[in-house]
């Protein structure tokens, strides 16, 4: 019984060690959510490493460096539709030495688009961000646009 309460006390204690880069992950994602919807680009900006990477949605716009990431940031931000509102849905987060955390994550865009149309797409991340200084910072940002599969056709007989 004693060996089952240290086990059970060691797992307590470990338990906030390994919910730690989850919650930072999910923190850094709310805040680039947060940033984005106010059309914030200093707190966008805020969020890269100064070696950042990114290559978002679009015609695959990459960006490497604090400099072409801050002009990516304001064109993005300038496309962004005037009711555009951006939300994480779901995120995983994955631990890797050295304090860094790969995340995978699911978000959705709501606008409406210039015909007056309600419109959301899905976006799909794969990040790389890391702990620096007590800031989590991405290191690589990478983001597709999810596009509906394709309506299912009636089977044709065969003759």
């Amino acid at each position: 019984m004693k060996r089952f309460s240290i086990v059970s006390l060691l797992c307590l204690l470990a338990a906030p060690a390994f919910a730690a880069p989850t919650d930072d992950a999910r923190a850094h994602s709310k805040a680039f959510e947060r940033a984005a919807n106010a059309r914030d680009a200093k707190g966008l900006l805020a969020l890269y490493a100064a070696d950042a990477h990114v290559v978002w949605p679009g015609q695959g716009e990459e960006a490497s460096g604090r400099a072409e990431i801050e002009k990516l940031v304001a064109s993005f931000l300038k496309q962004l539709p005037e009711d555009s509102k951006i939300t994480l849905e779901s995120q995983t987060a994955i631990p890797l030495a050295g304090g860094y955390i790969a995340t995978v994550g699911r978000w959705r865009q709501s606008f409406t688009d210039p015909a007056g149309r309600p419109q959301t797409v899905q976006i799909r991340t794969t990040e790389l961000i890391r702990k620096e200084k007590g800031k989590t910072l991405y290191v690589v940002d990478h983001a597709s646009i999810g596009v509906p599969p394709e309506p299912e056709t009636a089977a044709q007989p065969a003759h």
